[in-house]
């Protein structure tokens, strides 16, 4: 007796048999601060969650704010246990906050506070290269033009703005090297990360 071959469930339409393959759910993106925390209990998740709240928070907000002397936001890991949601209360916490992270990024190697900014102030980038680096896009930009002159913060966005817009179209043509900047990248962030957390640590 001939043996019964396996079918494979499939889906006819108009005559024509089409496999139907179970879509696997997306990742979400890794956050910046798991690059060189690595959380894997609960608690250590819960931490890194929130040193990446507070550098996001502080530099595309609290640093601003703080320099006009009125922030009236907290990060997201504070707002949510807020007691007392006063507007003195908060501004007070926030203020708070936010002079601990300037104090620990003043602590910081020049270069780690430049990685740390570089990762976490808000900037549009060419859409291959946020595909290929993602969070990580700003410091690929950096290393890929690393013997450029750059000029003092204040006068770098149009710089940076033409590096990636150059990066872009290397990557277009396949000059560039996109897991090797993505390691050097990666590293970068992981030293700035864990030294970063080291020190906030410290001032708990």
């Amino acid at each position: 007796m001939k043996k019964p071959t396996k079918t494979t469930k499939s889906n006819k339409t108009h005559g024509a048999t089409h496999d139907v393959k179970t879509a696997q759910p997306t990742p979400p993106p890794a956050r910046p601060t798991e690059h060189g925390l690595h959380p894997a209990t609960p608690l250590e998740i819960m931490a890194s969650r929130a040193i990446d709240q507070e550098l996001d928070w502080y530099f595309s907000y609290a640093e601003s704010a703080l320099h006009r002397g009125r922030i009236g936001m907290v990060p997201t890991y504070v707002a949510v246990r807020v007691t007392d949601p006063t507007d003195a209360a908060v501004q007070s916490r926030a203020h708070e906050i936010a002079r601990i992270v300037r104090g620990c990024l003043r602590g910081l190697a020049p270069q780690q506070a430049e990685v740390l900014r570089a990762v976490y102030t808000p900037r549009a980038w060419p859409r291959n290269v946020a595909k290929a680096w993602g969070s990580l896009s700003a410091i690929a930009v950096r290393l890929a033009f690393l013997d450029d002159p750059w000029p003092p913060r204040a006068g770098r966005s149009g710089l940076e703005h033409a590096a990636a817009l150059r990066l872009s179209a290397a990557l277009t043509s396949s000059s560039v090297s996109v897991a090797k900047l993505r390691n050097q990248a990666e590293r970068l962030l992981a030293g700035a990360v864990v030294a970063y957390a080291g020190l906030r640590a410290g001032s708990l």
